[in-house]
């Protein structure tokens, strides 16, 4: 374990060090001087953990939720390293935030882990992403996450990267 984020996915078994270690990477290769990530799913507050490990200062994440309650667990992480600052919540549906909104962002993160909620979530919010377009997905191994994302690949919406841990990463065409 080589960060909090690591320490927090085999406490709450949501992610995988794999995981964790490709979200990094995810946020290592962002070029802009701030670079802003968008988290859909709160989970434990892993994801939004590993982005933190990876930059010190200059990210901001926003982790949208339909669940106060998952908003609350990763907040509760986020504060215990002290980036509270750099973390921004939204309670509501993924789907209709990401059509609703006018963020741009440097990296999309997870999705719900159904097939046609995943297909809705990634086209409300591929369009918001710029520059090099990453995405990152959870549960893509062996689930119907994989349906949705390999439906979007075969469509050139989306090209892998990496498929790493339970993990997919790619770019939005």
């Amino acid at each position: 374990m080589t960060c909090p984020a690591h320490a927090l996915a085999a406490s709450r078994h949501f992610l995988e060090a794999e995981d964790v270690d490709l979200i990094r990477e995810l946020v290592r290769r962002i070029r802009r001087r701030h670079a802003f990530v968008v988290d859909l799913g709160a989970g434990s507050g892993t994801t939004a953990l590993a982005c933190f490990a990876e930059r010190s200062q200059h990210i901001t994440v926003l982790t949208v939720d339909i669940s106060a309650e998952a908003l609350a667990w990763a907040g509760k992480a986020v504060e215990n390293i002290d980036r509270l600052a750099d973390w921004t919540s939204l309670q509501g549906d993924a789907v209709h935030v990401g059509l609703e909104t006018q963020f741009t962002a440097d990296l999309l993160l997870d999705t719900s882990h159904e097939f046609e909620a995943t297909l809705r979530e990634l086209t409300a919010w591929l369009p918001h992403l710029r520059g090099r377009r990453q995405v990152w997905c959870h549960d893509y191994v062996g689930s119907r996450v994989k349906d949705a994302v390999d439906q979007l690949l075969a469509a050139d919406v989306l090209k892998t990267y990496k498929v790493q841990g339970l993990g997919w990463s790619g770019w939005a065409l």
